[in-house]
């Protein structure tokens, strides 16, 4: 259920990690397209632990301390060798022409020589790959770009998880809707699967279609769509 952008498929990647044993990737897109579950899946398919910080686990408010949350983040995955995803990396990877302060140089720096020295698979992801430097950006040798679910897509997943996998309760009027969610992606699925685990429910096919539109309302691109149509 990926829908992605990349030079090479996804499998034939993962066979050269695997066949490699290194590698620098940088994955990109909206929350909730499946960034973090393509991680999950490498580090499987490598058969090795998967380590997930996220920059909170490695800002610091002390000069110097971010730069040795960082080191250790790749000592820890080299010595497990595990496959190391960096969530946000936007946040030490930023372009340094923008830079305002001296640390923010040193936190860049330090990361592309992380990056550069370690030897095992590194994973970033990030919203904002406008923001990501140049020189960081040629250090990935695999940049994929993660989109929103194809119309296809969102049938076969919609049948999966509201219909439990039975096609023909597919009805017109639900792949009408289907069809207008078109920034739907397998995070918004997964958020009314938990809705209905928390509350113990069994959500009616449009019971789920309804949430699912819900979410769909409140992403920045549905919302900022609606106002442009509203001042034309």
């Amino acid at each position: 259920m990926l829908n992605v952008e990349t030079r090479f498929e996804v499998p034939r990647i993962v066979d050269a990690l695997k066949a490699r044993g290194h590698g620098t990737l940088c994955f990109y897109g909206a929350p909730g397209t499946g960034k973090t579950a393509l991680a999950e899946h490498i580090a499987r398919a490598l058969e090795r632990p998967l380590i997930i910080k996220q920059a909170s686990d490695l800002m610091s408010k002390y000069v110097g301390e971010t730069e040795q949350n960082m080191a250790a983040m790749f000592r820890e995955a080299e010595a497990e060798k595990a496959v190391l995803l960096l969530d946000e990396a936007d946040s030490f990877l930023q372009d340094r022409r923008g830079a305002q302060r001296t640390y923010e140089v040193t936190e860049v720096n330090e990361m592309l020589q992380g990056m550069e020295r370690f030897n095992g698979i590194f994973v970033c992801t990030t919203n904002l790959l406008d923001r990501i430097d140049q020189a960081a950006l040629r250090r990935f040798t695999f940049k994929i770009k993660f989109l929103p679910l194809t119309a296809a897509q969102r049938e076969r997943m919609f049948t999966a998880e509201a219909l439990a996998g039975d096609a023909t309760l597919l009805t017109p009027e639900l792949c009408t809707r289907l069809a207008r969610l078109e920034q739907l992606c397998p995070g918004d699925f997964a958020a009314v699967k938990r809705q209905v685990d928390i509350l113990a429910a069994e959500f009616s096919a449009v019971e789920f279609m309804d949430q699912l539109e819900a979410e769909h309302r409140i992403k920045p691109e549905v919302r900022e769509a609606r106002q442009m149509g509203f001042l034309q």
